[in-house]
């Protein structure tokens, strides 16, 4: 057996193992037709399926940002349970929170909104999951030493972003978490427009979420600190009461713990939970 197949049987056996033994059974899966309509996100050949292993489609509802990682990982999850099938339809939390209060039949929803998950928590089969953490950081220059921590900031030109984005909100609570004042040198409508006076050299540092910086590309580099590590953005999942596929949205869950989920969000800047 090669070494990556090991790796999906084994990450098929985790799941399994992972899944509540309390579980509903899962609906028969679709007709032929309807399968071939369903929107989702990878195709596999048939294979061998550990006993007890979730079936059928498995809807998700997730914040927006994670849709690269999800992108990512969803067919591996796919690989590891043929005949598995996951829909995501990605938006805000607030929206999707909505969707599950009216009853819409969601398996998993998974959202950094902090009043969209509190509402939904109601809603949740177990218990709510953080699966990964977005902390504001300070972004510098790949070659930059002059800054080394959030009080260096005082004395430095700083881009922030506006006070009516999320980064501009996390950012000046971080700052005041952190008893740090600054008054930015420049403050721009969004992230990458912030991200961008640092590259140009116009600030000496910004103020952005560590996903955002790590889009903006490798000439930057993030630096944490601590009190925004506290205040981190977290991404929480949860497997409302509405769905379908209990098995199914327990097993997904899990998989948004695992050693390879964490992996593919630490590529994007996330911390573990």
């Amino acid at each position: 057996m090669s070494p990556r197949r090991l790796t999906v049987v084994a990450l098929a056996l985790t799941m399994s193992a992972c899944s509540s033994p309390a579980a509903t059974p899962v609906s028969a899966p679709p007709s032929a037709s309807a399968a071939a309509s369903a929107v989702h996100h990878h195709q596999h050949s048939a294979g061998p399926v550990p006993s007890g292993a979730p079936g059928g489609q498995i809807v998700v509802h997730a914040a927006d940002p994670l849709r690269d990682t999800l992108t990512q990982l969803i067919p591996k999850f796919e690989e590891a349970f043929p005949g598995v099938r996951v829909s995501v339809d990605y938006g805000a939390g607030l929206e999707h929170a909505q969707h599950v209060l009216h009853g819409m039949p969601i398996d998993v929803f998974v959202s950094s909104d902090e009043a969209a998950t509190t509402m939904v928590a109601a809603h949740d089969r177990g218990a709510p999951a953080v699966v990964a953490r977005n902390p504001i950081v300070i972004a510098l220059p790949r070659t930059a030493d002059r800054i080394a921590a959030i009080g260096d900031l005082r004395d430095a030109k700083v881009a922030l972003c506006a006070e009516t984005t999320p980064c501009g909100r996390g950012s000046r609570a971080a700052l005041v978490a952190a008893a740090v004042e600054v008054q930015p040198a420049v403050v721009e409508p969004d992230a990458p427009a912030t991200l961008a006076q640092v590259r140009s050299g116009a600030a000496d540092a910004a103020l952005a979420y560590r996903t955002e910086v790590v889009a903006a590309g490798d000439d930057l580099r993030a630096v944490d600190f601590e009190q925004a590590t506290g205040l981190a953005d977290q991404y929480t999942a949860i497997r409302p009461d509405t769905g379908a596929n209990a098995k199914g949205a327990d097993a997904f869950v899990a998989f948004l713990s695992s050693a390879l989920a964490r992996h593919v969000f630490a590529d994007a800047g996330l911390s573990p939970a």
